[in-house]
């Protein structure tokens, strides 16, 4: 009885805190997921482009190559990380 009424407000603030960390854990995963895209179209196409222009271009495209395979790397990084926050 003595403790009546001298919580509520601390128990109001950390379930409003708790709601929204729920929420921003949600957009964060649907962010690792937009990034996994991007990360992986770019990483393909720079690939592709290096492997594609490998006998004209010799060593710089090689670099293409070795970019493209950063960005997959990359995209595999986010998409794991995305899994977390499902």
């Amino acid at each position: 009885m003595a403790c009546k009424n001298l919580h509520e407000e601390q128990v109001r603030a950390i379930e409003l805190l708790m709601q929204k960390n729920i929420l921003q854990s949600k957009r964060v995963g649907s962010d690792y997921v937009r990034n996994t895209i991007f990360y992986g179209i770019v990483g393909i196409l720079f690939s592709a482009f290096g492997v594609s222009q490998l006998r004209f271009l010799g060593l710089q495209a090689v670099v293409y190559l070795m970019i493209g395979l950063a960005l997959l790397w990359a995209a595999a990084a986010n998409y794991l990380e995305s899994r977390k926050y499902k």
